[in-house]
């Protein structure tokens, strides 16, 4: 299963060596990833106006016109959240340490092998994946607190009347804390029986009591959260 779901990951190079920009794209050319190739930093800085939308960016450090470190400080202020990846046959100390607080992922010193950078860029993916997937669930946990809020509102309803309400759910009589569980519980989770539902409902609890207590914080939260779910999968 591709972790970045049905968005493709967007993948530019800039490289001025046309050997190696080559064989970098279709090293890492595959399903589920969108490669486009530059000759340099200035024809990928000119795309960069024009769409701004990128998910990873492989420069190479010394390019004439616009070097790496100008790709990445363009690139981080166009879009904050893209990841940068510098190579280099010319590494020094200053100019890492330049990379890095200039927000890059990583720096790479040529010459590499082919399947180091596609790690680098296996674990970028990753990490963007799980930006997307917490994103995902903050914004069904704002939902939630809004329909929390609309039950809140709402008056009890008639036992006659709640039969009337009732659906597929594995329960007719939904709490606040249902609402909340039913929208950390993704839609395609197969409960094996109650037993195994009470029991996902509960260490999901706990998760959430954590949660509020500060000793989890949001991105340990949600990756407790789908290990919970892989490891009580029946």
């Amino acid at each position: 299963m591709d972790p970045l779901s049905n968005h493709s990951l967007r993948i530019w190079i800039a490289e001025d060596e046309d050997e190696l920009r080559e064989a970098l794209g279709k090293s890492l050319s595959r399903e589920g990833r969108e490669i486009l190739l530059f000759a340099d930093g200035k024809e990928l800085l000119q795309h960069l106006k024009r769409d701004p939308v990128f998910d990873i960016i492989i420069a190479d450090l010394l390019m004439p016109e616009v070097d790496g470190l100008q790709v990445l400080q363009e690139s981080k202020a166009c879009n904050p959240e893209g990841i940068v990846i510098i190579m280099t046959g010319y590494a020094s100390l200053d100019t890492a340490i330049q990379a890095i607080r200039g927000g890059a992922y990583d720096y790479i010193r040529k010459p590499f092998k082919l399947d180091e950078i596609e790690l680098v860029v296996k674990n970028a993916g990753e990490k963007i994946a799980l930006v997307r997937e917490n994103r995902r669930l903050l914004r069904r946990l704002k939902d939630t607190m809004e329909e929390i809020r609309e039950i809140r509102k709402s008056p009890i309803p008639a036992p006659d009347a709640r039969e009337a309400r009732s659906s597929a759910d594995l329960d007719q009589d939904l709490s606040e804390m249902d609402v909340l569980l039913k929208q950390m519980i993704p839609s395609d989770y197969d409960f094996k029986d109650r037993e195994h539902r009470e029991k996902t409902y509960q260490e999901i609890k706990k998760l959430i009591e954590y949660k509020k207590e500060g000793l989890l914080n949001e991105g340990e939260f949600f990756s407790m959260k789908n290990l919970l779910l892989k490891s009580l999968r029946p």
